[in-house]
């Protein structure tokens, strides 16, 4: 599953790091207010933003077990927040067998909705346990924070503060709070992740966020795991504007079947803002 950068991660947005946190029987009040900020800064931007579209690439390789490269592919697009369909595709390039994506198929991330499906995670195992929204639409970081309960669901604590991006940054962690029932297949997957944030002092920006998952974790319906999910995502230095800020997300994923392993890594740039066009 891929967010997009801005949000998530955009979206979740995209926000993660492994590490050896300190366990902590409740999260710091302190760093609950530094999150809360954080997501109102978004949601805040998330207006203005409905004026501009921003050209996005992004680009998979396939990796073999000795790291060479076998496979790419690379989508270029135009996104337009808070529109239905928010991703209009340009261009396609697709070299050797990549998996997980084929010519004249759907492209990745057709719709918000759809663009955290993969053939692996498309059709749920006899016995999940969907809640009342699973199939809705999310519309913003917000509503997945409420939707999978990411508040809620991790201790949270405070770190020392950091320079990042050349700008002075609070640091938040968080970690999946032990046995926290997780009925959904979103709420297991979101309680084997854990890590850290990056918040501007100056606005309350997320200027960078890493993580991973913490164990394997089963994908339904099919005899695989992804046994490993690490990303990192960091916004450019020194802007011209705090609103149209560029930023680059990174990924790498491998999910293990019984007699191959698929081993790849994915890069989401946020090249260029412009004003708002309508859909060609």
């Amino acid at each position: 599953m891929f967010l997009r950068p801005g949000a998530v991660l955009a979206c979740l947005l995209i926000l993660f790091s492994c590490g050896a946190f300190a366990q902590v029987a409740e999260s710091d009040p302190a760093a609950l207010r530094l999150f809360d900020a954080a997501l109102g800064k978004i949601e805040a931007r998330s207006v203005p933003l409905r004026k501009w579209q921003y050209r996005q690439t992004l680009t998979t390789r396939q990796l073999d077990a000795e790291g060479d490269v076998t496979a790419s592919g690379t989508w270029r697009s135009i996104y337009r927040p808070g529109e239905k369909d928010p991703i209009e595709y340009t261009s396609e390039e697709l070299k050797g067998s990549l998996s997980f994506f084929h010519k004249n198929s759907e492209k990745p991330g057709k719709s918000v909705k759809d663009s955290a499906k993969t053939p692996l995670d498309s059709t749920p195992k006899t016995g999940d346990i969907d809640d009342s929204q699973a199939n809705s639409r999310i519309d913003s970081l917000a509503d997945a924070v409420q939707k999978f309960s990411l508040r809620e669901r991790y201790l949270w604590s405070c770190l020392p503060d950091e320079s990042v991006v050349g700008e002075d940054a609070a640091v938040i962690a968080f970690n999946p709070k032990p046995d926290l029932p997780a009925k959904t297949r979103e709420q297991r997957f979101f309680a084997q992740l854990a890590g850290k944030i990056w918040i501007s002092r100056a606005d309350f920006t997320v200027l960078k966020s890493e993580g991973a998952l913490l164990e394997p974790y089963r994908v339904v319906w099919v005899i695989a795991r992804i046994t490993k999910l690490a990303w990192d995502y960091e916004v450019e230095p020194k802007p011209e504007s705090r609103l149209l800020r560029r930023s680059k997300a990174t990924a790498e994923t491998v999910v293990s079947f019984p007699f191959r392993t698929v081993r790849q890594k994915h890069s989401l740039e946020v090249d260029e803002f412009e004003a708002r066009t309508s859909r060609k």
